[in-house]
């Protein structure tokens, strides 16, 4: 009887009286090789703005049976991390730079996406690639700063410093003492007991921005008395009352015809 490869792991099933003076070292690669690679395996991916296809090898090492993957390398764009399609855990790390994520995902059924600088745990059921923490029993508590990247909250999220990430959508009730959002799309940022007092950003689009102060880097827009106030440092460029009229304004130019 011929020697067989497992599914998942891909280690030599020796054959009834086959490899007859060599089934030692079969076994040696298979306990002290191939699963180790398996479980302790950390290997590292170098992705060129393309997809890849991890190496699957019969009874030797390779890519897909590590249990670590650290990528790396450039991307213009969402690529594909493509693992064989078999009962597995990854913890997969995305370390591209250009911004992007990359989708885990085999050469049949659906996939997950690992967003640009986050380590996550991936599975394969034998079928799709699904998330592998999706949730946590209980409280769930963040010891220092709490970084979301595609953060989507559908109720009451308290903090007392917050980082959001990008994509991040929160449509109920947001308590936070300071609230920092670096390139957040959300459609609405309410404050109950200590509202959101200040929003730091690079870029936010909003519906609705419920702040008593918005900065940028240079520029602050405050409310008082029902005046808004738009100033640069602690200089006051341009003030406007609660009906749109300008109250107040420095070197204001209009072009075209009004």
């Amino acid at each position: 009887m011929a020697t067989t490869y497992s599914t998942s792991l891909k280690l030599a099933l020796i054959g009834d009286g086959d490899q007859s003076g060599i089934w030692g070292q079969t076994t040696n690669t298979n306990l002290g090789t191939l699963i180790e690679q398996a479980i302790t395996g950390v290997q590292s991916i170098t992705m060129s703005d393309a997809n890849y296809t991890l190496t699957n090898f019969n009874g030797t090492l390779d890519e897909a049976r590590n249990a670590v993957l650290v990528v790396t390398g450039t991307n213009n764009a969402i690529r594909d991390l493509i693992p064989p399609v078999v009962e597995k855990l990854y913890t997969i790390v995305n370390n591209t730079t250009g911004g992007y994520a990359i989708r885990v995902i085999g050469a049949t059924g659906t996939g997950v996406n690992i967003p640009n600088g986050a380590t996550c745990l991936v599975y394969c059921d034998g079928t799709n690639f699904v998330n592998g923490l999706s949730g946590s029993i209980g409280n769930f508590t963040v010891n220092g700063t709490g970084t979301a990247i595609n953060l989507v909250a559908t109720s009451n999220v308290t903090a007392t410093s917050f980082l959001l990430g990008n994509n991040a959508t929160i449509t109920n009730t947001l308590t936070s003492a300071n609230v920092t959002a670096t390139n957040s799309n959300a459609t609405t940022f309410n404050g109950t007991t200590a509202n959101v007092t200040t929003v730091n950003a690079t870029t936010v689009n909003a519906t609705n921005v419920a702040a008593t102060n918005f900065k940028t880097t240079n520029f602050t827009i405050t409310e008082s008395g029902g005046v808004l106030q738009f100033k640069y440092g602690a200089t006051v460029v341009m003030s406007m009352d609660s009906t749109g009229n300008l109250t107040s304004a420095t070197n204001i130019t209009a072009y075209g015809t009004p």
